[in-house]
């Protein structure tokens, strides 16, 4: 269900683990008496073996870290969050399940396939529609770096496997330096991510003077193919004096 609802990760890379995988082990095999073929059978299992855990994170694993994600975000009934690379829904939803009608979620995104399959707002819209939350999401095309809100206009920011997507490095900085403008003073910005270091949002936060609240890896839930790609949380709170810079 979750990968129906809410589609695969980095499709292109679980496709790349799984095909060389697979070609490793068939050229071993077919290759057996000619010379020796334990190295291609072990990079084979290794890369197959990558590819059932990358499997795992995208269509199980993430979840279990959302709904741990969700105890922590203090959300209100009236709360006014934004989802930074929403895709097609997976946090948001829960988000806006925890409601109420006078709260809202925005969610933004650029809408790439290549970070998340078939990747379209009318996609995420559709998830929402179906789960009846159509009156607590607004889905916005926009860039993360250059966000469109004017300054203190959210409660919570929260952004999913989606920062890391941006490949320059200043890019990167500048969305948690939106995200941080966007939220209220005494607001929670909580970033879930991958693929980078974990001090570089977390001297962002720093530098803006929020109070780190949670900054660690999340194990094996969090694994895309190996644990050398895990996945950390970074969360924290913005002064009740807008004091960020």
């Amino acid at each position: 269900m979750n990968i129906k609802r809410y589609g695969v990760d980095a499709p292109f890379a679980l496709l790349i683990y799984t095909v060389f995988g697979v070609g490793l082990l068939l050229h071993a095999y077919v290759n057996r008496l000619n010379y020796p073929i334990g190295i291609e059978m072990t990079l084979g299992i290794i890369l197959l073996l990558g590819a059932l855990i990358f499997l795992h994170t995208t269509a199980q694993g993430k979840y279990r870290l959302f709904d741990e994600a969700m105890h922590r975000l203090n959300l209100k009934p009236d709360s006014q969050v934004l989802d930074l690379g929403c895709g097609r829904g997976a946090l948001l939803t829960r988000i806006a399940q925890r409601l109420g009608p006078a709260g809202k979620v925005t969610g933004l995104d650029l809408w790439l396939s290549r970070d998340q399959s078939h990747n379209k707002m009318a996609v995420t819209q559709k998830n929402v529609e179906d789960l009846g939350l159509a009156n607590r999401v607004d889905l916005v095309t926009g860039d993360m770096a250059k966000l469109d809100f004017p300054n203190a206009s959210f409660d919570v920011v929260t952004s999913s496997f989606a920062i890391h997507n941006i490949k320059n490095e200043q890019a990167r900085i500048n969305a948690v330096k939106e995200a941080i403008r966007v939220l209220k003073p005494g607001g929670h910005l909580m970033i879930i991510d991958t693929g980078r270091d974990i001090n570089e949002y977390g001297q962002v936060f720093q530098d803006a003077g929020l109070q780190i609240t949670q900054s660690m890896s999340l194990g094996f839930n969090g694994w895309w193919a190996t644990p050398l790609t895990d996945s950390y949380v970074v969360a924290g709170n913005k002064p009740t004096s807008d004091t960020a810079k």
